[in-house]
């Protein structure tokens, strides 16, 4: 799977979710996640990010929680992910492949590391503008565990600095890459919108499928 079909998945599980794209969609408790099927019987999980009040609650609560052999994570993102992990299990083909953008990144990171503890294969993971999902243990096991791994910030956004290195030591599972596509705005949020990342992500890394001249150029 490329960035860019990656991408589409996190975008097609925000509300409205463009339910053709999965097998099957998920919710438990507040969390919802996307389960996607390979031609190579592989399996993709995508989570979204904040629409809801609960979920910019979630992304506010940046209180450390002690998750066992995860170490310390971002309290509100990991609230419900136990019981989300444990859902998908039975759903789940081949190797996993896991998606998200903002508190879903964020979340597909925690994910990670939930298969990681669980011995379920992970082959790719894709986080696009996520906060800090945890402190330095968690992303020793994800590193570990999952062989491609990919997160990006783009321009202003100031999304991935949060929370502050301050007075918790969040950390970031992988380096990020920088996207370097700001919006004509003037507003830096809008840096960190779909709008503005899926083009971002297609010019970093080009897929002939969705080239300009392409067919399916835009689709999702």
């Amino acid at each position: 799977m490329t960035p860019y079909q990656a991408f589409l998945f996190a975008r097609a599980i925000y509300s409205p979710i463009q339910s053709a794209k999965f097998g099957h969609v998920l919710t438990v408790g507040d969390l919802t996640v996307g389960l996607a099927y390979e031609a190579d019987g592989n399996t993709i999980a995508a989570l979204p990010g904040s629409q809801r009040k609960v979920d910019f609650e979630d992304d506010a609560d940046m209180l450390p929680f002690d998750a066992g052999p995860l170490g310390m994570v971002h309290g509100g993102s990991y609230r419900g992910m136990p019981a989300l992990f444990e859902a998908i299990l039975p759903y789940v083909e081949g190797e996993l492949s896991i998606v998200g953008h903002s508190l879903g990144a964020m979340r597909a990171g925690q994910l990670a590391g939930l298969c990681a503890i669980g011995n379920v294969p992970v082959a790719q993971l894709f986080m696009y503008e996520p906060a800090k999902p945890g402190y330095a243990r968690l992303g020793d096991l994800v590193r570990a565990h999952v062989p491609f791994i990919l997160g990006t910030r783009n321009a202003r956004d100031f999304v991935p600095d949060m929370p502050p290195v301050w007075p918790f030591p969040y950390r970031h599972i992988v380096d990020l890459v920088d996207l370097d596509y700001p919006a004509p705005g003037v507003d830096p949020i809008e840096d960190h919108l779909l709008d503005q990342i899926g083009p971002a992500v297609l010019l970093h890394w080009p897929d002939p499928e969705y080239a300009p001249d392409s067919a399916h150029a835009g689709s999702a």
